[in-house]
C-alpha cells in the first residue's frame, strides 16, 4: 500500500468510531472556574473608599490652578479613559 492509502484507511476508522462527548458536569464546572467572580461587601467598601480618597487628594493637589486649566484636562482625560477602560475590557473578555 501506498502512504495515501494507508492514511486514507486510518482516517476511515477513526471517522466510522463514536464522537467523544464531554459530560455536563465537566461544561458545569468549567464554566464556574470561567465566571467572573462578584465582589465581597468588603472589597466594595474599599474601592469606595479609596475612589473618595483619590478624589480628595486630587482636589486638594490641584486647590491652586485655574478651573479653566482642571476643566481642560477632564474634557481631554475622560475620554482617553473611556477609551483605555473599553480596550481592557474587549481583551479581558474577548468581546
Amino acid at each position: 500500500m501506498r502512504d495515501d492509502d494507508v492514511m486514507d484507511e486510518l482516517l476511515r476508522q477513526a471517522l466510522a468510531g463514536d464522537v467523544p462527548e464531554l459530560s455536563p458536569a465537566f461544561d458545569a464546572s468549567v464554566m464556574k472556574r470561567v465566571r467572573p467572580g462578584r465582589l465581597a461587601t468588603t472589597d466594595r467598601m474599599v474601592i469606595v473608599v479609596y475612589s473618595v480618597m483619590a478624589a480628595a487628594t486630587a482636589a486638594w493637589l490641584m486647590r491652586d490652578l485655574e478651573i479653566e486649566l482642571i476643566a481642560t484636562a477632564v474634557v481631554i482625560a475622560a475620554p482617553i479613559a473611556a477609551g483605555a477602560s473599553a480596550y481592557g475590557r474587549r481583551l479581558a473578555f474577548g468581546a
